[in-house]
């Protein structure tokens, strides 16, 4: 890559959770993508976007939005409602934009971009993703473990196919780095519909330092004034799935994490 270019590394699927500490997970953003950054020669040209999925009852962004610094982060407004400019003591910079996280009637996710205000889970797929476009979002449906199988696989290969209203894929940092391209990707991508990055941490305080850590790059710095019309009016323009940066998950720590969840999903 050469350095006289500007190039934007986005994490798609971030969350800040309850039991997470946000200057923590600002911290390691920062830490995961200046190192990603440097790994592609671009140490001095980038900048580090986070586009949050809230899920029901989380309001991190709305907290942030009403604050003017957080362990060691100064906020600053755009011209946006829906983005925030973080900056720490050390020239650290992160953008961050908003967006929430539904769940389908079929209990398929579907991350908003760019959605500030809450939306109701619950609804069949289809009216899921016309409430997103409604609402002025960007509809992205994240791969999770099992949940691209059988009827729902089916469901998604069709929306896919139909591809009515502005849609995207995205892959995450919890798929195991030694299994295989799922399926659905390869029918997006012949499809024309691109597949993105994004981390999906887990709400284990043990996960808060991990945004950052897998994502997309894209090249151009976005607007200071309107980062996230921006970003979206990118992702619409997208022809291809842009170039993914990071790591996946690991044998161990994968099934370590599939046993916590299921643990934590029967308590």
């Amino acid at each position: 890559m050469l350095q006289s270019e500007t190039f934007v590394f986005v994490d798609g699927h971030v969350h800040i959770y309850g039991c997470y500490e946000a200057g923590q997970v600002f911290d390691g953003a920062w830490s995961n993508i200046s190192t990603a950054a440097a790994r592609l020669g671009v140490a001095r040209n980038f900048q580090a976007v986070l586009i949050l999925t809230e899920s029901a009852g989380d309001k991190a962004f709305d907290s942030l939005s009403e604050g003017s610094a957080v362990a060691g982060w100064q906020i600053s407004r755009t011209g946006e409602p829906g983005a925030l400019s973080l900056q720490r003591g050390d020239d650290a910079r992160l953008l961050l934009l908003a967006g929430r996280q539904l769940v389908s009637a079929e209990k398929l996710e579907i991350s908003a971009y760019f959605v500030t205000k809450e939306l109701a889970d619950g609804a069949p797929l289809d009216n899921v993703l016309q409430q997103v476009a409604r609402a002025g979002g960007l509809a992205i449906l994240p791969w999770g473990v099992g949940k691209w199988l059988g009827k729902r696989g089916q469901d998604v290969k069709r929306v896919l196919s139909q591809h009515q209203l502005p849609l995207l894929v995205s892959d995450n940092g919890g798929r195991p780095w030694f299994w295989p391209t799922p399926r659905l990707f390869r029918t997006a991508e012949r499809l024309g519909v691109p597949v993105l990055a994004g981390t999906d941490s887990l709400p284990k305080a043990s996960e808060q330092q991990k945004a950052g850590g897998y994502g997309f790059v894209m090249k151009g710095a976005l607007s200071q004034e309107s980062p996230g019309q921006d970003m979206k009016n990118r992702l619409l323009a997208l022809e291809r799935s842009p170039m993914q940066y990071g790591r996946r998950e690991g044998i161990w720590p994968f099934f370590r994490n599939q046993i916590s969840m299921q643990a934590r999903r029967a308590r």
